[in-house]
């Protein structure tokens, strides 16, 4: 997720970006699997990982908070929401949804600016 500067050098989350980051992300751990209990912590953390990673190397003057959930795809719902007392012109949040075969998967990436 890369950061857009304006000519007033006002610094703000590119969502396009981090949605590109998060897709990678899940796609590179989940794409050719199935379903295995034993193995969704591990998922988990490359996804998270993968994303710190790439979010860091950007350089941006954000802190990040990165989740992950994965779930087996059952026909279950799985419904997921935040609330945030934040400043919405410099913070901000991108969620984005997989699923393959047998598996959903909601990763969020939350960006604070640091002033």
């Amino acid at each position: 997720m890369d950061f857009e500067d304006d000519e007033a050098e006002e610094i703000t989350l590119n969502s396009d970006k981090i949605t590109e980051i998060i897709d990678e992300s899940m796609k590179t751990t989940l794409n050719s699997v199935n379903w295995n209990s034993k193995k969704v912590d591990q998922w988990t953390s490359n996804i998270i990982e993968h994303c710190l990673k790439r979010l860091a190397e950007m350089k941006k003057p954000f802190k990040y908070i990165v989740t992950a959930i994965v779930m087996q795809k059952t026909g279950a719902g799985l419904h997921s929401s935040f609330t945030a007392f934040w400043d919405n012109s410099a913070d901000g949040i991108c969620s984005v949804p997989y699923e393959n075969e047998t598996i959903h998967c909601i990763t969020t990436v939350y960006g604070l600016k640091l002033d």
